[in-house]
């Protein structure tokens, strides 16, 4: 378990600055955990948009004005899609240049 107050010396008397990344890898699990669960929650949120904008373009299909607005949704997913995948391999490029694991799935 990380405690991040130990680690950055939260509430102290007498806190000192991080000077490495030594000192700061005991952060990097922190931080893969919160990624690890925005990704989770993103994927669900993409998955319940194409569900809602899918199933609005079948239903509306004799309605324009509601199959543009069904249009606009599965294309918004398909953006948010995009930017959390290359969002990923951003991460994944920067893990390989500080050489620090920041966000592990196992």
């Amino acid at each position: 378990m990380v405690d991040i107050g130990d680690t950055l010396n939260v509430g102290g008397s007498n806190p000192t600055p991080i000077n490495s990344v030594a000192e700061l890898q005991s952060v990097f699990p922190l931080i893969s955990v919160i990624l690890r669960n925005i990704y989770v929650i993103a994927a669900i949120i993409l998955f319940l948009m194409i569900f809602v904008g899918g199933l609005g373009m079948i239903m509306n299909a004799g309605n324009a004005e509601k199959q543009k607005q069904s249009s606009k949704t599965l294309g918004s997913a398909v953006t948010g899609f995009l930017i959390l995948f290359l969002s990923y391999w951003i991460l994944k490029i920067i893990q390989l240049f500080i050489g620090v694991e920041l966000i592990t799935f196992t």
